[in-house]
């Protein structure tokens, strides 16, 4: 009789620490396992040092950029932010005064990473297929004019327009963007929301316990150098 309360007991204890597990855990995960997501790129940080010389008329994007995404993750009924980057970015800039007349910048799509490796594994497997399509590109398609007060090193943020490129699907996008001079090159940093389906990109889930939101943000931090 003791032996078949000692069981009904373990069986019970087994039980309840199941339902303990699939309840609490994505919460003890969220809150104190997993890392606190990465700050937005921005510029200035760190310090950006004061605008030496004229303005050029054409940048290269050089070392210390960045560029990747972010997007909201329910893990369990918990919310987690997933961000992925990459230094992997280049692409050149054209000024004539204060003003952006032309500007391309391109992403290896492969080289992103985030703190999950099994994240990643999806995302250049099945999500970005970056075998197939290895690059996305941003380009821009009207003028910005970053006024007076950007030449002698105050912060300009406007609004740019372009066309973003993801797996060889292009869309119009428009967003805000901020640029500071940093010493000799220029410092630039924005969003861009996008909504995957806009470019045949399935947000994936496991049933109702991890989904990923259908919307996100590509975040980027281009430190320009002086090419003339």
């Amino acid at each position: 009789m003791k032996l078949r309360q000692h069981w009904k007991a373990y069986v019970i204890g087994v039980v309840a620490l199941v339902v303990v597990l699939a309840v609490g855990g994505p919460f003890v995960y969220s809150r104190w396992i997993a890392p606190e997501a990465a700050a937005p790129l921005a510029v200035g940080s760190p310090q950006v040092a004061a605008p030496t010389g004229e303005l050029a008329s054409a940048y290269t994007v050089g070392a210390g950029s960045e560029a990747g995404y972010r997007v909201g993750e329910l893990l369990g009924g918990q919310r987690v932010d997933a961000v992925g980057r990459t230094p992997e970015v280049s692409g050149t800039v054209s000024l004539s005064g204060t003003a952006v007349t032309a500007g391309e910048v391109t992403v290896q799509m492969s080289t992103v990473t985030s703190d999950q490796g099994r994240r990643d594994g999806q995302f250049t497997g099945n999500i970005m297929e970056t075998a197939r399509y290895p690059t996305s590109t941003f380009t821009l398609t009207g003028p910005i004019d970053l006024g007076a007060d950007f030449a002698n090193g105050g912060q300009a943020t406007v609004t740019a327009a372009g066309t973003l490129t993801v797996k060889d699907v292009t869309r119009e996008v428009s967003f805000p963007l901020t640029a500071v001079r940093d010493g000799a090159g220029i410092d630039v940093s924005g969003s861009i929301p996008v909504t995957f389906t806009d470019f045949g990109i399935e947000p994936p889930s496991i049933g109702d316990f991890v989904r990923v939101d259908p919307t996100g943000q590509v975040e980027f931090l281009l430190a320009l150098t002086p090419t003339s």
